[in-house]
């Protein structure tokens, strides 16, 4: 009776759910190379190994696979496999195995041929039903890769601490193994996967993130509004406020998709640079064409196409706006909490200066007031949008007139005597000096 469940509930699971596993195999081959599917051999029932599908969440490296096992915050994880992993959606090609009859939808999970080896007789009365898709230690051990301790080896810590604790749960499911049992965890691995998706950790370290995607929800919508009020001169008539509230929800579905897919919510707020805005232009690009072709297939075909060109310049101004606003302002709170800066002057309006400039922004430690440099063409301009005020023959009034703390010479090229010139000028002025240069 098991068994037919499994087959017709499978079957049907994989009918049904055919859209969405096409559409993640595409994201999976856009996303990174290698095949859509991992296959990893695990033992089964009554000892036989059989190769258990999921979909790819690593990257593909044939020439190091390193550890079996995937602890929290593994680099090999690929971008879009943190979210399917997340979700548990990178389980879902084991319908197959249910369907083959490698797999039962109830049972304890599978292990690998290296760990079964460490049963005792007693733990390998485990062996005697067919693995789960669910089971007992998945439903208490949702999130596996959390319970490591960082800084130990993986696979010890498993085999001392992880396994013991799922090989107790698994003998009390099969001395205890029945047909409403399994519907109980059925029902509780399906709530687990849902509630256990985002935990308080996980809320805690992304804080900033989660943030910006549900500002960037109410973004997409009110862009998607102003636009359709600008071009309509301020007065929507009814089919067309129509089509608009028809068409909101695939818009914001195919905006957040594309801002994710393209990476904007992996910077921290205190990071966001130019490159951030070019993400945005991307994102925002992609994400237009894709609600063009979707709205085209909806048949909303009196929509006025001018809207998607308004919405897409609202769009990237306001998003861009707003993360650059975040970064200032937070910037700004950092600066009161730690107190004044020190003033701070660089010598080299050059790629050595502009390195050090972008040293200084990311550590948030200093006041970059102006730029000195020696050549004549460069007096008054600005570099990297700071002033360039003199050359070193002008440090001494400088430092009094900006109450400068420190010199910071970044020269390429810069002779040993030129070096000492400025050093000496940095004495007479009395101000500290510090020569910036690029670690061998």
């Amino acid at each position: 009776m098991k068994r037919g469940f499994d087959i017709f509930l499978s079957l049907t699971g994989l009918i049904i759910l055919s859209p969405v596993l096409s559409v993640i195999a595409l994201m999976i081959k856009l996303d990174s190379k290698g095949p859509v599917f991992f296959r990893h051999t695990r033992i089964g029932r009554n000892a036989v190994p059989f190769a258990m599908f999921k979909f790819r969440t690593m990257i593909e490296a044939k020439h190091w696979s390193g550890p079996p096992l995937s602890p929290r915050n593994d680099p090999r994880v690929t971008t879009l496999g943190v979210f399917l992993r997340r979700f548990k959606i990178n389980e879902l090609p084991q319908l197959i195995n249910v369907l083959k009859g490698d797999m039962s939808f109830v049972g304890p999970r599978p292990e690998v041929p290296g760990f079964v080896d460490l049963y005792s007789d007693e733990e390998k009365r485990i062996l005697s039903v067919r693995p789960g898709i669910v089971g007992p230690s998945q439903i208490h051990m949702r999130n596996e890769e959390d319970l490591y301790v960082e800084g130990v080896d993986p696979n010890a810590y498993y085999i001392e601490h992880i396994l013991p604790e799922k090989l107790k749960m698994d003998l009390t499911y099969v001395e205890n193994a029945s047909l409403l049992g399994d519907l109980k965890y059925l029902l509780q691995g399906l709530g687990i996967t849902i509630t256990g998706a985002v935990t308080r950790r996980h809320l805690f370290e992304n804080s900033e993130q989660i943030g910006i995607f549900f500002c960037d929800i109410f973004v997409c919508a009110f862009s998607y509004f102003l636009a359709y009020f600008l071009r309509m001169d301020g007065n929507i008539p009814p089919v067309e406020k129509s089509i608009l509230l028809d068409t909101l929800p695939a818009v914001i579905v195919a905006r957040m998709l594309s801002f994710t897919y393209f990476g904007l919510y992996g910077t921290l707020v205190h990071y966001i640079s130019l490159d951030e805005v070019l993400k945005i232009i991307r994102a925002t690009t992609f994400s237009t064409i894709l609600i063009v072709m979707i709205t085209f297939f909806m048949g909303e075909r009196g929509h006025p196409r001018s809207v998607f060109a308004i919405d897409w310049f609202i769009l990237i101004g306001l998003m861009s706006g707003y993360r650059l606003s975040a970064k200032a302002f937070k910037s700004r709170l950092g600066e009161r909490s730690d107190g004044p800066k020190r003033n701070i002057l660089i010598y080299g309006a050059e790629a050595m200066g502009d390195l050090a400039l972008r040293y200084l922004k990311m550590q948030g430690n200093g006041n970059v007031v102006a730029f000195i440099d020696d050549d004549p063409k460069k007096m008054r301009k600005r570099f990297q949008g700071v002033k360039i005020l003199g050359g070193r023959h002008d440090i001494e009034v400088l430092v009094r007139l900006y109450r400068i703390d420190r010199v910071l010479i970044a020269a390429q090229n810069l002779g040993p005597q030129d070096l000492e010139h400025i050093k000496s000028l940095c004495n007479k002025a009395n101000v500290e000096y510090e020569v910036f240069a690029l670690a061998n």
